[in-house]
Formats: structure tokens, C-alpha cells, sequence
């Protein structure tokens, strides 16, 4: 037995931990709503302590809240926790085991191929085009401001990400901010729900009958691959001219160069794929959920406004790379943004033997959850925690406590995500764009926290108005 914790005496059997009663052969799943999955776990953490169990179904889910714990496992994969087989099997069926999903000599192999070519693809030589994507959305938003429309907010970050990571990706000007762009990115957002629904279901049913939702995944799955196999072709041409790679498809390429890199087509577009669902997602959500505290707090708006100002006026936009890494508190507000809205609420990963954790024996295999949003929101590491406060990120003499170990929108260890500074740079370009230019105001109420493997924004809409002149 691996053990994470040491304890005095024998362990105790996971199944004598706490946690809500369920139901014969359905367990827990009647109380739970997979779209607020977390929220429903925060609740129970709340009720049951930093480790209890629930089950899905007939299998035992353990979840922990417990900072020290949740630091522990993710330091220490891949050689004593993995993400769940669950997770594997299902990136595979949908073609998707690439890095993420990967395991063992997989992930290995693929990580250190996927983090040399986004390191080859390096920020500073695509930055002229996120920049030139950035000033695509601002059209677009001084375009619905002079209309007076009602902004879908999520639903234009997404189109800015996708035209990012296209390019990032592929080298392509894919531009779905002004045309109706390729079919890709009208099949992305098809996906996610789909893996967060099997993923967390009792029975893979899907294998034996195919409901409408299990058929359009199939369709847009059969069009994101015939669009990236065509990207990938055209990647395939232009290596044969400059053979020095200048994107991420290209980098992976003259990977293959390399007699022994064993990297398939099918994990080429597994990974193309995966950079795109995950470069759309995570940073557009990321993103809304920024947008949503400035409106909550105007005051905050305006200090990172005069940051901006300061940074580059006359012009509407940031134009250098340099200019990103001159804006503390818009890096500050965007902390605070994560910490209590991260778009990975909570991490699930697997033993890959029997481990003591927290004085209970987990058998090899059991699914555990750790609530990583819970413990950046608890009054133990952040003084008051459920207050929205960027100053804690930037005074020289924090208050105690202040501990961003229990801060990880990235997750940590090993397996730390390594499009972590793209995603900021994005973050950083997009908001000083907006409150350069914009003021902002709220359509409707009661946006709400949705689970789809991410989490996101629902319901934020916006209305633009263009900045007053000064």
C-alpha cells in the first residue's frame, strides 16, 4: 500500500467514511445535478468535513477538501495517482486521448513532445496575430455598441479563442470573428457536455444505444477531425518547403522527424484537439467570468482602466508583448476572478495502487475528487475569503493568511497545464482591450455557474457602450 498519510493505527475501510445516505443500486445520483456537480459537493464538504464519500451508482466516489491532501496528490502523479480510467476510455472513444487524457509512457512521450512544440510555437512570434485577433473583436464590439445589441459575451470570447488557438495551432487565419469561419468552430461546443456526461455516468450506455445527443457528438466529432486533418495536410505542404516549424501542428511534424518519437496521426489530432477545446474553453470562460466582476464592482473597472491608460495610451489596444507584463492589477483582478470562479472547480484523478488517505484504506482505482475551488474560498488560507478583494495579490504586507498554494486554476505538479501563459496573455489582452475602450453594462440577472466539464458563465449578456471621450 502507497501511503500519502501517515497514521498511528490501521486505516479505516473507505466505505465507514461520512456522507449523504443514497438509495440501493443508484447510490447518490437522484441528489445530484451533473451541471452544478461541484456546488452540490461544496454543500456536502460543508456538512461532512474534508473527506466523505458518495456514490455514483454502485461506485464509490471519495472527495476530498483537504489542502495538504489535494497538494500531495497532484505532486505526486504520475507515479501514484492518474487520472481515471473512466477519463481514458472515454477521450478515446472520442478520439481524444492526447496529453490529457494520457497516461504512463503515453503521457510522457506526448508531454514532452506537446510542451516542446508549444514552446517552439513561443508567445513572443504569435503575439502579432493574437493581436491582430484582438482588434478583430473590438470591431466587432464597437460594431454591436454603435447598434445598441445585446452582447452573448461567452459566445464572442469563444469565437476570439478559437480564431487564437486556430492560429496557434495551425498557422491558419481562421477569422470567425467577421466571417462565418471553418465548421470547426461551430462543432466545439458540442463536445465537452458530452465527455462531462459520460465521464461522470454509473453505465456507459452509449455503447449499447445511441440517444440524439450521442449521434451529434458523432457528427461534429466527424467534422472537427476532417477540418483538422485538413489543417494538418496543409501543415504537411509547408513543411515540405520550410522545413522549421512555426506552429504547433508543424512542431509536432518535425517530431515525427525524429525516427522513434512513435507520434501517431491519431494522436496528432488528438492533441490538435484537445489544444482547441481546451484553448476555446477554459480562457474564453475564464475571461466572462472577469467581465462579470467588473460589473460587479465598477470601482475595480475603473482602476484598471487608468492601469491601461497609463500603460498605452492614445492607442485602443495593446500592441506589444511587453505591454502584457506591465498590468498588476489586471493580473491581481484576474487572481480574484479565479479563485473564486476557476473554470476547473474541481480536479478527479485515481490510486494506481491501494493508499491510505487521511487514515482510510482507498483501494486502486477509486475515483477520488478533490474540491480545489473550496479550499481558495476558505478563511483558513484567505482572510475573508468570500470577499472579492485583488489588493490581497498585491500588498507588499498581505493579511494573513494569504496561502496560494490553496490557489491552483492550473492544477499543480507534473501535470500542470502547459498552456498556462498563453491562456494569461490572451486574459490580459482581451481585458485592457475592453475597458480601454468600453463601458459595460449588465442584461438581465442571475448569472449562474454551469458544469460541462468546465465551468462557465451562463447567462451573461452584456450591453457595450462606447467609452465617454475624455
Amino acid at each position: 500500500m502507497t501511503l500519502l498519510q501517515e497514521t498511528a493505527s490501521t486505516p479505516s475501510d473507505v466505505r465507514d467514511l461520512p456522507g449523504p445516505g443514497g438509495l440501493p443500486i443508484v447510490g447518490n445520483l437522484h441528489q445530484i445535478r451533473f451541471s452544478r456537480l461541484h456546488l452540490d459537493l461544496e454543500k456536502w464538504a460543508d456538512r461532512y468535513g474534508p473527506l466523505f464519500r458518495v456514490r455514483f451508482g454502485p461506485s464509490d466516489v471519495v472527495v476530498v477538501s483537504d489542502r495538504a491532501t489535494i497538494q500531495r496528490l497532484l505532486v505526486q502523479r504520475p507515479q501514484a495517482f492518474r487520472r481515471t480510467r473512466r477519463l481514458e476510455s472515454v477521450a478515446k472513444e472520442m478520439r481524444l486521448r492526447g496529453v490529457f487524457a494520457a497516461e504512463g509512457d503515453d503521457w510522457r512521450r506526448q508531454r514532452r513532445i506537446v510542451a516542446a512544440a508549444l514552446n517552439r510555437a513561443r508567445i513572443e512570434d504569435f503575439f502579432p496575430h493574437l493581436v491582430m485577433t484582438a482588434e478583430r473583436l473590438r470591431r466587432r464590439w464597437q460594431q454591436a455598441a454603435d447598434r445598441g445589441d445585446t452582447v452573448d459575451l461567452c459566445s464572442d470570447l469563444m469565437r476570439f479563442t478559437v480564431d487564437v488557438t486556430i492560429g496557434l495551432a495551425f498557422g491558419i487565419d481562421a477569422n470567425t470573428l467577421e466571417t462565418p469561419g471553418p465548421v470547426i468552430q461551430r462543432h466545439l461546443d458540442k463536445v465537452f457536455p458530452v465527455l462531462h456526461r459520460r465521464v461522470n455516468a454509473p453505465f456507459p450506455y452509449w455503447r449499447y444505444l445511441r440517444m440524439p445527443s450521442d449521434r451529434i457528438l458523432d457528427r461534429a466529432l466527424d467534422s472537427i477531425e476532417e477540418e483538422v486533418n485538413t489543417m494538418v495536410r496543409t501543415a504537411r505542404e509547408h513543411m515540405a518547403t520550410k522545413p522549421e516549424p512555426t506552429n504547433f501542428v508543424e512542431a509536432i511534424l518535425a517530431a515525427l522527424e525524429d525516427e522513434g518519437s512513435g507520434f501517431t496521426d491519431a494522436e496528432i489530432f488528438a492533441n490538435a484537439g484537445t489544444l482547441l477545446l481546451a484553448g476555446e474553453d477554459t480562457t474564453a470562460n475564464s475571461t466572462g467570468w472577469a467581465v462579470h466582476y467588473f460589473m460587479q464592482y465598477p470601482e475595480h473597472f475603473e482602476r484598471a482602466r487608468q492601469e491601461v491608460d497609463r500603460i498605452i495610451a492614445p492607442a485602443q489596444a495593446i500592441e506589444t508583448l511587453e505591454q502584457t507584463k506591465q498590468l498588476p492589477f489586471i493580473d491581481a483582478f484576474n487572481n480574484e476572478a479565479m479563485r473564486l470562479k476557476p473554470v476547473a472547480p474541481l480536479h478527479v484523478l485515481e490510486p494506481v495502487s491501494d493508499v491510505e488517505l487521511m487514515g482510510y484504506h482507498v483501494p486502486r482505482g477509486t475515483t477520488i475528487m478533490m474540491l480545489v475551488r473550496r479550499e481558495a474560498t476558505r478563511e483558513e488560507h484567505f482572510v475573508d475569503a468570500d470577499r472579492f478583494d485583488p489588493e490581497r495579490w498585491l500588498a507588499k504586507d498581505k493579511p494573513s493568511p494569504h496561502d496560494p498554494r490553496a490557489f491552483l486554476p492550473f492544477g499543480a505538479g507534473p501535470r500542470l497545464c502547459p498552456g498556462r501563459n498563453i491562456a494569461l496573455t490572451q486574459i490580459r489582452t482581451v481585458l485592457a482591450m475592453l475597458v480601454r475602450n468600453f463601458d459595460i453594462r449588465p442584461v438581465g440577472t442571475g448569472v449562474e455557474e454551469r458544469l460541462a466539464f468546465t465551468m462557465f458563465p451562463a447567462n451573461l449578456r452584456v450591453r457595450l457602450v462606447p467609452r465617454p471621450p475624455a
